[in-house]
């Protein structure tokens, strides 16, 4: 399968903030284990950062070589002890809604003082792309005109969790945990290219590691004929072929012709960052809100 390769060292930001998803989700996997007593999130997402580090030496491109859960999964398995993991399962309602509302805020307030946002998220999305997103909606859509007639689209969802390989499991003397592992990260992001009034298109379902990007189907839709309502129209028309199946030669001319119109390594990079930084709002308002909801009229 021929891939866009990154032209130049692999970026340990995307890696190091791609990691904090990870961290996120393994700490809520041992949510149950520790209701009463909570490790140290901030020291552990600083033992996992060190080992994301220090795995590649001093050469800090090799970070992206290094699996963000398996740092987490070495920073968990040297701080939390289980055994200090132990609460009371009688709890008055009332307390249960003050202590859901105190431990939410220190969530809130630990991500909003520990994150900080990338400079590539910062600078904006690669020119001559515009960034299209609102408030509370987990879609993203990056546009760009191309040549005289084309209109390109890239769609990716910010709630999607690149992460999706059961690996390994914590035990303790009473229940087994499971915690999520990966090989290798791999967001997906739909490519729109269409021309003159829309009535046909090109849609290149892609992935990306934040470095590559990964043609996986290209599918060709005609709407010249269809009624507006018609939607079954997508539904029975062909999806295409199975990519892998197709010819290096035309596979590499499917990567050439993304490339050409600003589908590359660049735009990988900030889509990446752009997923991590997106999530992360979504997430700290989610907290927000939960939290106004639990707490105090």
């Amino acid at each position: 399968m021929s891939l866009h390769r990154a032209r130049g060292p692999a970026r340990p930001s995307t890696f190091a903030a791609m990691f904090r998803s990870a961290l996120r989700r393994a700490r809520n996997a041992l949510q149950p284990l520790a209701t009463g007593a909570r490790a140290s999130a901030a020291c552990v997402e600083r033992r996992a950062l060190a080992t994301l580090c220090a795995s590649g030496g001093a050469d800090h491109a090799a970070v992206g070589r290094v699996s963000p859960v398996a740092a987490v999964q070495a920073a968990l398995r040297r701080d939390i002890h289980f055994s200090s993991l132990l609460r009371d399962d009688a709890v008055d309602g009332d307390d249960a809604a003050k202590g859901l509302y105190q431990v939410l805020g220190e969530e809130l307030e630990h991500e909003r003082s520990t994150y900080v946002p990338s400079e590539i998220v910062a600078a904006g999305p690669p020119a001559p792309f515009e960034l299209i997103e609102a408030d509370g909606d987990c879609e993203i859509t990056l546009v760009r005109t191309y040549g005289d007639d084309e209109e390109i689209s890239i769609t990716f969802n910010a709630a999607e969790d690149p992460y999706d390989e059961d690996d390994f499991s914590v035990t303790s003397e009473d229940s087994t945990v499971e915690i999520e592992d990966d090989e290798e990260a791999a967001l997906h992001f739909i490519v729109n290219v269409s021309k003159g009034d829309g009535g046909e298109m090109l849609e290149f379902s892609c992935a990306t590691d934040g470095e590559t990007v990964e043609v996986r189907n290209v599918r060709y839709e005609s709407l010249a004929d269809a009624e507006e309502d018609d939607a079954d129209l997508l539904a029975v028309s062909y999806p295409g072929p199975n990519y892998d199946e197709l010819d290096e030669a035309v596979q590499e001319e499917f990567h050439r012709y993304l490339e050409a119109r600003g589908v590359d390594h660049v735009l990988a990079n900030y889509i990446a960052e752009l997923h991590v930084h997106k999530e992360q709002e979504l997430y700290t308002d989610w907290i927000s809100k939960v939290r106004g909801f639990v707490g105090p009229k």
